[in-house]
């Protein structure tokens, strides 16, 4: 199995982050702005760059954001690293380092791949948003951490 990790993205990691959402869709990244967010992310500290064998391949958005909660906002993979079990491993390691008992992200129906990963690595359905985007509902997912420091 090769070495998945995570590195704290620095500013200096924003053009690779922003080439890599540019590359997996250049017309959402566009009209969602995501430039923005992923360099609002970066100087947050809630962005991280997922390391392949010390290869950067992806980056993952995570904060605290939704009620307190853990919440994994925006995962992007390389295509040429998907399906390869990257992404399970991703969440796995967000789950390991969140200060709370949960984590949350969401994805929208008409994204199969990510539920199916999602389902794969122990999250639950938790439930449905419809109005974000017309005709593909946001369908949201949880997991327990069962982090020690996260209990009361």
């Amino acid at each position: 199995m090769k070495n998945i990790s995570l590195r704290k993205a620095t500013i200096e990691d924003k053009a690779l982050a922003v080439g890599f959402d540019y590359n997996l869709d250049v017309v959402e990244h566009i009209e969602l702005k995501r430039e923005d967010k992923i360099t609002k992310a970066i100087l947050s500290e809630e962005c991280f760059i997922i390391l392949v064998d010390n290869r950067e391949v992806g980056f993952v958005i995570f904060d605290y954001r939704f009620f307190d909660q853990g919440w994994i906002e925006l995962i992007v993979i390389d295509a040429e690293y998907r399906g390869k079990g990257i992404g399970g491993n991703t969440f796995n390691l967000i789950c390991k380092q969140c200060k709370t008992n949960k984590v949350f992200t969401s994805t929208n129906s008409s994204n199969t791949p990510m539920q199916k990963a999602l389902t794969k690595v122990g999250f639950s359905f938790a439930g449905t948003i419809n109005g974000l985007d017309d005709g593909d509902p946001e369908l949201f997912y949880y997991k327990k951490t069962n982090n020690r420091e996260a209990k009361e």
